[in-house]
């Protein structure tokens, strides 16, 4: 009886083992992935927009991800998956939105609790999470806005 024991105590150390060496891997790679915005504003020209991906962990770093070449940080691009969420993020908490005007279609949950509006909030901040089932895997290209000021194009990869 207590080989039996030591040895199921055994399996599931190795278990716990296993998993506490997958998980923090299977964590990384769904880390909500945050775009810094913000706005220039040269003297005598008008205002421009700007975005910048600033955050500890990469997720086109992926192996599953297509990678970074095609996404630039500089730009603002972020790689994410379905049912993960985005956020964007305004210094100087201007209002901001976000507009799908570059050929690609909303791929963010617009009903329900998870509701997505596309517009920051009074402190310039926005999240919003990707749908589920049918969102074609790519790149999504849009606009990011604020009134009077020339917008950002950013993109962002779907993997």
């Amino acid at each position: 009886m207590p080989r039996t024991l030591s040895l199921q105590g055994l399996v599931a150390i190795a278990l716990l083992a296993v998993s506490a060496l997958i998980a923090p891997q299977v964590q990384a790679e769904a880390r909500e992935q945050k775009v810094r915005l913000q706005v220039d504003r040269p003297e005598g020209a008008q205002c421009q927009v700007t975005a910048q991906f600033k955050g500890d962990h990469d997720n086109c770093k992926n192996d599953k991800a297509d990678g970074r070449d095609e996404c630039k940080k500089k730009d603002g691009c972020v790689c994410t998956r379905t049912e993960k969420h985005l956020a964007w993020e305004m210094k100087g908490k201007e209002r901001f939105e976000l507009r799908f005007d570059q050929g690609n279609s909303n791929p963010f949950v617009d009903q329900g609790e998870h509701k997505c509006d596309l517009k920051s909030n009074d402190k310039g901040k926005l999240r919003c999470r990707v749908k589920g089932k049918g969102v074609p895997k790519g790149t999504y290209r849009y606009s990011i806005n604020v009134d009077g000021c020339k917008p950002a194009q950013a993109e962002f990869a779907i993997y």
